[in-house]
């Protein structure tokens, strides 16, 4: 447990101090986006997560504050939020949220999330047992929007699991335009993960 919690700290560490210097100068104010990785990050984020979400934000600085946790839903009700952090921000920054095996052959899966802004990181982490079942698959997705525009508890990413014979495809494209209005959509898998933020 350990050595995977030093891993994953010296992960975002890298990450961090990486976009940092490369950030994402085109990107729009009051908006959050898909992070351009290099191809270094990329390799280590590989080397060190089953699942990686990194993204980059740009507000005004009205913005004093971001808020980031994962919501996990069974059969489509609300039964916890986890990994609840957050941090004074200043313009720019990054959120990094992975997903780590705590040993081989385990259920055990470690979630971390990670805020950099203004030269400042906040990381929490929580232990997760997805729940064995058989041919359980799984799925994951992000915002495929290119320029998320802020606006409250937005979903940036979703890992969903289903024991479903019949395939299982990610949420759609207008769950996350307007999540309120396709909660429905999350009762066709067994467990689902939303990576969820707000700006204050």
């Amino acid at each position: 447990m350990r050595k995977v919690l030093f891993f994953l700290m010296l992960t975002l560490l890298t990450l961090f101090l990486a976009a940092c210097d490369n950030g994402s100068p085109d990107l729009k104010v009051n908006t959050v986006s898909k992070a351009n990785l290099t191809e270094r990050e990329e390799v280590i984020l590989s080397s060190t997560a089953a699942q990686s979400f990194v993204f980059d934000f740009n507000v005004e600085d009205k913005y004093k504050e971001v808020a980031v946790w994962v919501e996990k839903y069974k059969s489509g009700e609300l039964v916890e939020e986890m990994n609840h952090i957050s941090t004074g921000i200043k313009k720019r920054g990054t959120i990094i949220f992975t997903t780590s095996n705590m040993s081989e052959g385990s259920n055990q899966v470690l979630f971390t999330i990670g805020i950099n802004s203004d030269g400042s990181t906040s990381t929490g982490w929580n232990p997760e047992t997805i729940t064995k079942v058989d041919d359980l698959q799984a799925v994951w997705g992000s915002n495929p929007l290119s320029d998320i525009a802020i606006k409250d508890k937005m979903v940036l990413a979703s890992i969903c699991y289903s024991g479903s014979k019949n395939g299982i495809s990610s949420l759609s494209t207008d769950f996350y335009n307007d999540v309120e209005g396709h909660m429905n959509e999350l009762k066709n898998y067994d467990v689902v993960y939303l990576l969820r933020s707000e700006f204050k």
